[in-house]
């Protein structure tokens, strides 16, 4: 995963562990710092993490995201 998908990962693993429950776009578009249209760039952060295995999102659900715990700890930068 590069840097950047690294670093939202981490972030949806912390907001999930305080919070019980992921965060939405805003939140994650917040937290990277970008522009509030940029919905596409957190979507493609997505489903990258999700190929790699690393998350899995639930179709149709609001904030949707669950962590693969198997993986937790093998998300790494490359």
């Amino acid at each position: 995963m590069t840097k950047r998908q690294k670093q939202l990962y981490d972030f949806i693993v912390k907001y999930i562990g305080r919070n019980g429950i992921a965060p939405n776009y805003i939140e994650m578009i917040k937290h990277m710092k970008l522009a509030k249209s940029s919905k596409a760039v957190i979507f493609h952060y997505l489903t990258e993490l999700e190929k790699e295995g690393v998350i899995k999102r639930i179709p149709a659900k609001w904030r949707g995201i669950k962590i693969n715990e198997r993986r937790k700890n093998t998300a790494t930068i490359q």
